[in-house]
């Protein structure tokens, strides 16, 4: 079985980076291979993995809705949605890519989304791991688009705000109808001087201990501000080297030797 990540925070935290580099983690230092799903709207982990994509499920989704597609003959309805489904995923070798767009539209695609996520149950459990980069109202995730989630990152920018985000977020992932295992708060562009004393005080009202934080990473900002893949940067960016610290311990370096792995 599949050991699922998926990280969730409001915009402007930098999830989709963590994201990102969860995934060179689990490729260049476990040796396995990932499924990544971008579940934000934004549509950014592709760009950060310096992968471009041509489909999404909702232009998918809405192709069918709408009856632009002609299904082949002899080919079900079903296994048409199926290889669509496909067709939209992005393989990298070490990880392959699938992007999900906007996450509903005017149309009711109950039939397609029911189908879409038997499909992705199926799917993951091709790999040893799937990491969902989702957005902060984890609308993929509320809708079932997968059934359990092993390690839940919410990712928290250092200030009150972003504080009273984090805790509704994951107060929001209790009431989801998705097996959650263990869910973590990741602090992320601390200041180099700390956190500002309201900041903690905020903190401790909610209850919320950060598992782990990461200092505002120049490197990463140059990469992404010249669109450079993440992939790319140094083994010893200091962000990067944090997060597979935290990785260790918690993030299983066996799994099932049935699934793919590098």
């Amino acid at each position: 079985m599949s050991f699922t990540i998926a990280l969730a925070g409001k915009g402007g935290t930098g999830k989709t980076t963590l994201a990102a580099l969860t995934i060179r983690y689990i490729t260049e230092v476990l040796g396995k291979s990932a499924f990544g799903v971008d579940a934000d709207p934004n549509n950014s982990l592709g760009a950060a993995l310096g992968i471009d994509f041509e489909k999404s499920i909702s232009d998918m989704r809405e192709g069918i809705i709408e009856k632009r597609l002609d299904f082949p003959a002899g080919m079900s309805k079903e296994r048409y949605i199926e290889y669509c489904i496909e067709e939209c995923i992005v393989e990298r070798g070490k990880f392959d890519l699938l992007v999900m767009g906007r996450p509903e539209g005017p149309g009711c695609y109950c039939y397609v989304n029911n189908l879409l996520r038997k499909y992705l149950d199926r799917l993951g459990t091709n790999y040893p791991f799937v990491v969902i980069d989702n957005e902060a109202g984890m609308e993929h995730l509320s809708r079932r688009t997968t059934n359990r989630v092993d390690l839940l990152m919410v990712v928290c920018e250092p200030t009150v705000i972003g504080v009273v985000t984090a805790k509704r977020i994951i107060k929001l992932s209790q009431e989801l109808p998705v097996s959650i295992k263990e869910r973590v708060l990741l602090l992320n562009r601390v200041p180099e001087e700390g956190l500002n004393e309201k900041v903690l005080e905020r903190l401790e009202r909610e209850g919320l201990k950060p598992r782990t934080s990461f200092h505002f990473d120049e490197e990463i900002f140059q990469a992404s501000s010249r669109g450079t893949s993440l992939l790319e940067i140094s083994r010893d960016n200091t962000t990067y080297k944090a997060l597979c610290q935290f990785f260790n311990g918690c993030v299983p370096v066996e799994v099932d030797s049935s699934l793919r792995s590098e």
